[in-house]
């Protein structure tokens, strides 16, 4: 008899579990549905750019414009360490930049015509400083040469092209 009221037990416990035996209908349970992991698409490697180096340096677009120049800026571009790394100069009281001897540094000058545009003049550029303080590097791009500082003391230049000067800059070069 224990055996048969096993086996009626079971039997009411598999009705009730499977929504049988009388009474309302169970609800249908939701069954969970997998999410799609994604995929990521791989990016497609960059592709060489179609224009050739820059022949100049910095890189920049070439002027076309051969206009006379009403004006010319100067500034000093960078200032390089003797191993070729960027060097953040310091600036004295009166705002003069001070480059250590030894150190290269480089000029830009950006000529502008009556109409504001750049130019490149006649490219005929006189640069008027000491010769005494500095030595040539490189001066392949007459409107940025390269220069370093080799004795101390204050340094002042200017550039002029077609009877235009440009701004006086001037440095102090330090040991």
């Amino acid at each position: 008899m224990n055996t048969n009221r096993l086996l009626l037990a079971a039997a009411l416990i598999l009705l009730v579990s499977c929504g049988g035996g009388g009474g309302t209908p169970a609800a249908p349970v939701p069954v969970a549905t997998p999410t799609p992991v994604a995929v990521a698409t791989p990016a497609p490697a960059p592709e060489p750019s179609p224009t050739p180096p820059c022949p100049t340096d910095p890189c920049e677009v070439p002027v076309d414009r051969e206009t006379k120049p009403v004006r010319i800026t100067l500034r000093l571009f960078v200032v390089e360490d003797p191993s070729g790394g960027v060097f953040q100069y310091k600036e004295n009281a009166d705002g003069t930049p001070i480059i250590p001897v030894n150190y290269k540094f480089r000029l830009d000058i950006i000529a502008k015509d009556n109409k504001n545009k750049e130019t490149k003049g006649s490219g005929n550029v006189i640069w008027h400083w000491d010769e005494n303080m500095i030595q040539v590097e490189n001066i392949t791009n007459i409107y940025h040469p390269q220069l370093k500082a080799i004795t101390g003391g204050p340094f002042c230049v200017v550039a002029e092209m077609d009877e235009i000067s440009s701004n006086e800059l001037c440095l102090e070069f330090r040991y």
